[in-house]
């Protein structure tokens, strides 16, 4: 069983071994009980009277003046009944509880042996259903070819069940790729598009047979194709980059001296002021880089919309039971609905000039990576909250 398992209660075979110890020695107390005092009214026979009349008989036959010795005898044996008797009397409790011990040691054994039999099978299932929680579907459970008990088909079943699923999750893992290609397709269609476009036009503008050459139209044309040019190289830096991120590195973070660190950077080339609300200062484990690379992202995103005049970007830390959320609100045009999860990453495409698209991408991949969820909300009245909330320890 994995060590951060732990066990399954032994409640069961408690009350299987309660079962058994009831239905079996309740019947065999009462029996003794009977039996004993059967035994003590058929031993209680006094026999008094019995030695009256042989003594009445021995003076009859002194009187006569014939032989007591079958007499002597007679009371010889009635003697030695009586002290068997006796003997059988004080040893009737002790093999009675010789007897109600025996039969317990044996039903424990039996109810012990028999929980075993029964609760091996429920344990060696619930180390299966344990892996597959924890996504291992290759997990095959020790199980006969042919069950010959309902519990050795459960682990035939079980087994059939996982072969299936892990089926299921490679065909879902297939579909899932193709339309994470698909994005990208269209993604990549509609960014590749709008310069494209633009350099076919300027192409177009050179190339006209009817307009003689001219020195201010070709310079507007090679600056367009320029332009155009360097967008394309961005955007595939962009795109290596989210390609490359680095793998997390986990440690103890302070949050709210690196949030300030990353104020500062956009303080002073913000339109609007950036604004990081006092609150608790809480330490989580995180990678610090990737903190820094997702606050920055959606801190860039938030500046950006926002016009010159509009409210502050506001950054607050609010501490919860087991987790630190971060909101950062804006007072831009704001979204339409609420963005999460698979949302974020649908599309990968930009509405401002030269952006890449993959700021949400990027945040999403971090805070995935780090255990947590990023939520994008539209603010009344305009504006964009969004809403950061990661484990202060990840597994």
């Amino acid at each position: 069983m994995p060590p951060d398992l732990p066990p399954p209660p032994a409640r069961f075979r408690r009350r299987l071994l309660a079962v058994m110890l009831v239905t079996g020695l309740v019947p065999l107390v009462l029996l003794g009980v009977f039996a004993r005092q059967a035994l003590q009214e058929l031993l209680s026979v006094s026999l008094a009277p019995v030695e009256q009349v042989l003594e009445d008989v021995s003076t009859e036959l002194a009187r006569e003046g014939r032989s007591p010795a079958a007499l002597d005898e007679a009371r010889l044996n009635l003697a030695q009944a009586e002290l068997a008797r006796r003997a059988l009397a004080r040893r009737t409790p002790m093999l009675l509880a010789a007897l109600l011990l025996a039969s317990t040691a044996v039903l424990t054994a039996a109810a012990v042996l028999l929980g075993r039999a029964l609760t091996r099978p429920v344990s060696t299932l619930t180390q299966g259903m344990w892996a597959y929680a924890r996504g291992d579907l290759s997990v095959q459970l020790p199980a006969p070819d042919a069950p010959r008990d309902e519990l050795q088909f459960l682990l035939v079943q079980f087994n059939r069940m996982g072969r299936e699923l892990a089926a299921q999750r490679e065909h879902l893992k297939a579909a899932e790729q193709i339309a994470a290609w698909q994005d990208v397709a269209r993604a990549l269609a509609h960014e590749l598009r709008n310069p494209l476009t633009a350099m076919k036009l300027a192409l177009a503008r050179l190339s006209r047979p009817d307009a003689p050459p001219d020195a201010t139209r070709l310079a507007e044309s090679v600056a367009l194709l320029q332009e155009e040019v360097e967008l394309l190289m961005r955007m595939t830096r962009s795109f290596s980059d989210f390609a490359r991120l680095p793998a997390p590195r986990f440690q103890p973070v302070a949050l709210r001296p690196l949030l300030s660190e990353v104020c500062a950077l956009y303080q002073g080339t913000s339109s609007v002021p950036v604004e990081l609300q006092p609150g608790p200062e809480p330490t989580l484990t995180a990678d610090p880089d990737g903190l820094r690379r997702l606050f920055g992202n959606l801190l860039k995103n938030a500046t950006e919309a926002s016009a010159p005049a509009s409210a502050p970007v506001r950054i607050s830390v609010e501490a919860l039971p087991s987790s630190i959320r971060v909101a950062i609100r804006d007072g831009g045009s704001g979204i339409a609905s609420v963005l999460e999860g698979p949302a974020l990453t649908r599309g990968l495409f930009s509405t401002k000039p030269g952006g890449s698209g993959l700021g949400l991408p990027i945040a999403q991949k971090i805070t995935h990576e780090h255990g947590g969820s990023l939520r994008l909300e539209p603010v009344p009245g305009g504006g964009t909250l969004a809403l950061v909330e990661l484990p202060r320890l990840v597994d």
